[in-house]
């Protein structure tokens, strides 16, 4: 059974009339929220960084005692 045949029997049984059979009859407009999405923005803050302040073991007088100097010679294959 459809919209338009219950409409049609309620208006021969003079139930409704054509004004609210026209009504009855219109597309049905449906609001469907749309999605929205939770947006963050991505972090653009600095990580923090360490510096060493170890200066009493130095080599050379610019390495420290923490990094890793590999000298250029050795380096050759």
């Amino acid at each position: 059974m459809t919209k338009a045949k219950i409409v049609q029997r309620l208006l021969e049984k003079k139930q409704i009339t054509a004004e609210e059979a026209v009504v009855l009859l219109q597309d049905t407009i449906l609001n469907i929220p749309t999605y929205t999405p939770n947006y963050n923005p991505p972090n653009t803050t600095p990580p923090p960084v360490w510096c060493s302040t170890d200066t009493l073991n130095t080599k050379e007088d610019w390495e420290y005692s923490d990094t890793k100097y590999t000298k250029p010679e050795s380096n050759k294959n």
